[in-house]
């Protein structure tokens, strides 16, 4: 019991602590089900801090939620406002997936429906930026067998890739 407890206090500790704030987005489009898959991973501590501002509320816990589906509808409605695509020249919807804990991070999943190409993509990622000042998220985004990757931060919030044969 008390070895969980000064695990719990370690660990909640360097959670708070960790000395950069950073969220990597790793983007693939998949030719056989015409999707664009979406795998977001975010530290908890700063996803805690973004969902308590953007949703005006007190508490809440990414690490053990009391309800994983409030929970998910959370970060499903914050990444909807905080990431978006324009796909060959086309707005498109995202659709949020779930998530799931690893370690110090919470893996946040998401799709784009229908897409049978891309030959350019505008990626805008702005998550966590309203919170902290050197939010940086790394993008990489894999299509056609190429991988591209770009950082955001505060003063570049969008990419353009182009995915030409």
């Amino acid at each position: 019991m008390q070895l969980n407890l000064i695990y719990s206090v370690l660990f909640s500790a360097y959670l708070f602590w960790h000395p950069f704030h950073v969220s990597v987005t790793d983007i693939e489009h998949d030719v056989k089900s015409k999707s664009v898959q979406v795998s977001h991973r975010i530290f908890l501590d700063d996803l805690e801090v973004g969902l308590k501002k953007f949703h005006k509320i007190d508490r809440i816990d990414t690490y053990k939620p009391s309800d994983e589906q409030v929970l998910d509808s959370l970060i499903g409605n914050y990444i909807k406002t905080k990431v978006s695509f324009l796909i060959n020249g086309s707005k498109k919807e995202i659709t949020y997936l779930g998530s799931e804990l690893e370690g110090d991070g919470r893996w946040c999943y998401y799709e784009i429906l229908d897409v049978e190409k891309v030959d350019e993509v505008e990626v805008t990622n702005v998550a966590l930026m309203e919170v902290f000042d050197d939010q940086q998220n790394i993008v990489h985004f894999k299509s056609k067998g190429k991988l591209k990757s770009y950082k955001l931060d505060k003063d570049t919030k969008f990419i353009n890739f182009k995915f030409d044969e």
